[in-house]
Parts: structure tokens; sequence; C-alpha cells
């Protein structure tokens, strides 16, 4: 399993790489994943990944989301295999238009066992 923290002005991001495939296992792409514990469904991603996979031919009905800063937005939602390492699982993935950063979410974390750990040593760009 590859995980890392990023610190490309992204405050120490902690990153998770994955594949993820359609449910058919017929598309698959490889990306790093934001791990965020403030999203509860599996894993949000850019439009174009979702469409690349073929998710858009497995499409569940719409979800509305509350965004960090209050906004309402609608969601297209469908299935996805998600494999960390040596584990897969199925789960939930979201996407709208304007997603840039793709996140990992507790749906994922849960079901998988992975915990997030801060690094105990944060460095200031201050002089």
């Amino acid at each position: 399993m590859s995980t890392f923290f990023k610190n490309d002005e992204l405050n120490y991001a902690p990153i998770v790489k994955a594949v993820l495939r359609n449910p058919f296992n017929h598309n698959s792409i490889e990306m790093e994943l934001i791990a965020d514990t403030g999203f509860q469904g599996g894993v949000l991603i850019p439009l174009q990944a979702y469409i690349d996979l073929g998710l858009n031919l497995f499409e569940e009905p719409k979800a509305l989301a509350r965004t960090a800063t209050g906004s309402k937005v609608e969601l297209r939602v469908s299935r996805v295999l998600v494999e960390i390492g040596e584990s897969g699982i199925l789960c939930t993935a979201y996407t709208t238009l304007g997603v840039e950063r793709s996140l990992i979410g507790r749906e994922v974390l849960k079901k998988l066992g992975l915990l997030y750990k801060p690094p105990s040593k944060l460095k200031l760009g201050i002089e």
C-alpha cells in the first residue's frame, strides 16, 4: 500500500494511492486520493475520471450534498471498485462539475480499517 503526506500547499495532505475500476472490471485508473475524514462517502473523483471509467453506465439516483461552505450540490453517483494494496472493496463514487481533487472518504477508510495519523512534526514556511 502506498500512502504519504504531500506538502504541496495542501498542509501535509494524507495521500492514498489506489486503483479504481468500474464494477465489471473493464476500465481502471490509478489515482492519488486525499484521505478526507470529513467526507462520509466512498470516493469523490473528477468528472473526466468518472467518464473514463465508464461509471456513467452504472449510475444510481443522484445525491444532494452539502459542501464544507454550506452550499448544496447535486452529485452523480455510481459504484466503483477501489483497490489499495492487496485489498479491494466496492464502494460509492461521486462526481460533479468542478471537482479538482480526488477524495477518499470514511466509507472506504472504515471498511479497510485505515487510520489517519497526522505527522508529529509540522514544518512552517515562516522564517
